[in-house]
């Protein structure tokens, strides 16, 4: 069967186009019920940091006694909550209650500080938050600046008695039998979450993802048997939402942590827990390779380890493919306006972050929204099964960001190849000229990326004079530990493989670190930053 098929007439490429197996009129709670009690001893969730394993019926018994409770403390259709929270063990099943009960869930970054909490708050408006111990402190001062009156702050796995707890929306409530999901009205409309944008050009947006959106992500992805799934995302990103979907599409048990990324961590997942596939960003990836155990580790459970969020190269997925005795890694891209985008589960070709995946249909187009075919480099633009409705409380983004025909614009610049591999050259707001040419931040990350003792880079455009008449290539990079590197060999290197005009010009310097956004992408604004400062310090030296 054909991974992709193009329309030559609409110049759109298209996934494998798959009818739901749950109609996607449904609100995600009829859904999810009827999968828990479809299969009640199935154990949908294994707490990695105390044990404990939770069965389809112990999750709808919780599922249940949050809807059942939030309702009794005045929480109705439409409102919203917000969540910052990390992975531990009733954060899902709370999700799942909002979601029953109509009221979408807005994640929030655990490690958001004030002000980014605040932001999203103000926008959203909940009815009350559900934070961890130790944030609240951080959620609470958010919160108040805000809101003028008080809302209700519930704690999860705290000890603290100044608190709302969490679990006291967990006792038994006697009537656990008889509940039933109302049907909300129409799922096209009726919003499931609220997702935070990426934020890597400014403060993030709200995405709005209604119950259709979620239910068709549900229906259309079932494989063909069940599978031990793990990340270290929390519900605040994308994937960490997805791959909890997942656990509903496929029948599989998802692995969870409290604990922020450790290769320890990691290990743990795939030798005792034997994850069968594993989500992770280029960053940590390299991390595990590096480690001193990343030799001697029993990889034989995963068969995918998929890479996203950000620049993956060539050399560290041909490292990890080595370590994968029955899998190998996948490229993949996604956004939380579409959900999955791309893989290339087909077959691996270099730069590419493969062919669209079920039901999404994807489009190239120019400047003045042409469409453009085969090889032509152009704006990339996404449609899923059900239409993305916008920005919570933003029309202007909304109507700058879907066009007429449904495609949202995903950022990205891009091309596809004769089999419908695409390829993403950069992101739009990225590229920047330097002597009239257009320069590829991530075309350049690509080559310097492949230097041994590079453990990240990130490109950045410094202004060669006040006026910024011209901007030249520069680079941040993180040096392996006890690595000889030199900025004088990366410009070397560079110079041998690239144009003239993409020459580092404005140099290469070394940094501790890159700054990311929660989701892990580089910020280039920030990293730009930090360039401009040591570029300062070296000129007053």
């Amino acid at each position: 069967m054909a991974l992709c098929t193009y329309d030559e007439a609409s110049r759109t490429w298209y996934g494998v186009q798959r009818v739901s197996i749950y109609n996607p009129k449904a609100n995600v709670g009829e859904v999810l019920n009827h999968i828990l009690l479809r299969t009640p001893d199935r154990i949908i969730q294994i707490d990695m940091d105390t044990g404990s394993r939770l069965s389809c019926a112990e999750f709808r018994m919780r599922m249940v006694r949050f809807a059942q409770h939030l309702t009794d403390v005045g929480l109705r259709k439409g409102d919203i909550v917000a969540m910052a929270n990390g992975n531990s063990e009733n954060v899902a099943p709370l999700a799942c209650a909002l979601m029953t009960l109509g009221a979408p869930f807005n994640p929030l970054a655990p490690g958001f500080n004030v002000e980014d909490m605040a932001h999203m708050l103000r926008l959203t408006q909940p009815k009350m938050v559900f934070c961890d111990d130790d944030n609240e402190e951080v959620v609470r001062q958010a919160v108040c600046s805000v809101f003028e009156g008080e809302i209700p702050i519930y704690v999860f796995e705290s000890q603290r008695d100044d608190v709302k707890h969490a679990e006291d929306l967990l006792i038994p409530t006697d009537k656990e039998e008889q509940f039933m999901p109302a049907h909300l009205g129409d799922s096209h409309e009726l919003l499931s979450m609220i997702l935070c944008s990426s934020g890597t050009t400014g403060p993030p947006k709200g995405v709005c993802v209604t119950h259709a959106q979620t239910v068709s992500t549900i229906g259309c992805y079932p494989m063909d048997e069940p599978v031990t799934v793990f990340n270290f995302s929390p519900l605040y990103w994308g994937t960490g939402v997805y791959v909890l979907l997942s656990t509903f599409a496929s029948g599989s048990t998802r692995l969870i942590t409290r604990r922020l990324f450790s290769e320890e961590t990691f290990f743990e997942a795939v030798e005792k827990y034997r994850a069968n596939f594993v989500f992770m960003q280029p960053s940590y990836a390299n991390q595990i390779l590096r480690h001193k155990r990343a030799l001697q580790v029993d990889y034989s459970s995963l068969w995918a380890l998929a890479f996203g969020g950000s620049y993956v190269s060539e050399n560290l997925r041909d490292q990890f493919d080595r370590l994968l005795p029955n899998g190998r890694t996948y490229n993949t891209v996604g956004t939380s306006e579409v959900g999955w985008a791309t893989n290339d589960i087909g077959k691996r070709k270099p730069g590419s972050v493969g062919t669209p995946v079920v039901n999404v249909s994807v489009k190239i187009v120019d400047d003045d929204g042409n469409d453009l075919g085969t090889g032509e480099k152009g704006h990339v633009m996404l449609k899923g099964a059900e239409p993305f409705i916008g920005y919570y409380k933003n029309e202007e983004a909304t109507r700058s960001t879907i066009d007429g025909r449904g495609f949202a614009h995903t950022g990205d610049v891009g091309y596809f190849d004769e089999e419908g591999y695409l390829y993403l050259i950069d992101r739009e707001k990225d590229i920047f000229k330097y002597g009239g040419f257009h320069v590829s931040p991530s075309e350049l990350e690509g080559v310097v990326g492949q230097i041994e003792g590079v453990i990240e880079v990130c490109v950045v455009a410094v202004p060669a004079d006040e006026g910024r008449m011209t901007e030249l290539p520069t680079a941040a990079v993180v040096r392996a530990t006890g690595s000889p590197l030199t900025a004088e060999q990366v410009m070397k290197v560079v110079d041998g493989k690239v144009s003239d005009y993409k020459r580092l010009r404005g140099g290469v310097h070394f940094v501790e670190c890159l700054p990311k956004t929660q989701t892990g992408k580089n910020v280039r604004r920030k990293v730009l930053e930090m360039v401009l400062e040591l570029v300062k310090d070296k000129t007053v030296a």
